[in-house]
């Protein structure tokens, strides 16, 4: 099995009923066997969303284009693609056969255990993490696999609108259980992350908290 084969079979098989569960496959995928690697460091995916584009009328996905998902050209399954709004992880993308799109990577895991969020800050990790070569897409060859049981059911992409008010954004963000349970817990709200903005609403004894946008 390589990179090609998990991101590119689910959407040979994609069509209007069945696009959510071809994206899901993507994503258990993206868990379970894939990791970031830069240099000596490995990242592991904690939240992902999913922006495609395919004019094609048979796989019931040709929606009017809009600037949420970026074009890109020439990129193949697996490459990662640099954008204003972050990193994508790319599908098999032609622009001149109105085909293209990618996974925002929104959060990552370190190897240590550290979280990383926000689709910037990943990207600026990533990149930061590389001394002589090239961030890039990895598969695990190692006697680690993902509990896909830890894997939520997808939810609404963060921070979409749209000019047409009536078109309801597909939950197709998919995150990790662990990441959830363990920053909507009140009581350990003080451990939240370090790279999270700060809330300038729940400022307690004079100190700013930082928190994860995502479920506040």
């Amino acid at each position: 099995m390589t990179i090609q084969d998990l991101l590119q079979d689910p959407l040979v098989k994609m069509n209007e009923r069945n696009f959510q569960e071809q994206f899901k496959k993507i994503a258990e995928n993206l868990f379970k066997y894939c990791y970031i690697k830069c240099g000596a460091k490995k990242y592991y995916f904690a939240e992902i969303e999913f922006y495609y584009y395919d004019k094609n009328e048979e796989n019931g996905l040709n929606k009017e284009w809009n600037e949420k998902t970026y074009p890109r050209d020439k990129k193949y399954a697996g490459e990662l693609f640099f954008h204003y709004s972050g990193v994508d992880i790319c599908f098999d993308s032609s622009y001149e056969k109105g085909k293209f799109g990618g996974i925002l990577i929104r959060s990552l895991k370190e190897g240590c255990g550290k979280y990383i969020t926000g689709p910037t800050v990943c990207m600026l990790e990533i990149l930061n993490a590389c001394s002589q070569e090239m961030p890039r897409l990895e598969m695990l060859n190692e006697n680690k696999e993902y509990n896909i049981d830890n894997l939520c059911n997808p939810i609404a992409r963060y921070g979409i609108e749209y000019a047409n008010k009536e078109m309801k954004d597909e939950p197709l963000c998919f995150f990790d259980k662990k990441l959830y349970e363990k920053y909507t817990n009140k009581d350990t709200y003080k451990e939240t992350f370090e790279n999270a903005r700060w809330d300038y609403s729940k400022k307690k004894e004079g100190r700013l908290n930082r928190y994860y946008h995502r479920f506040d």
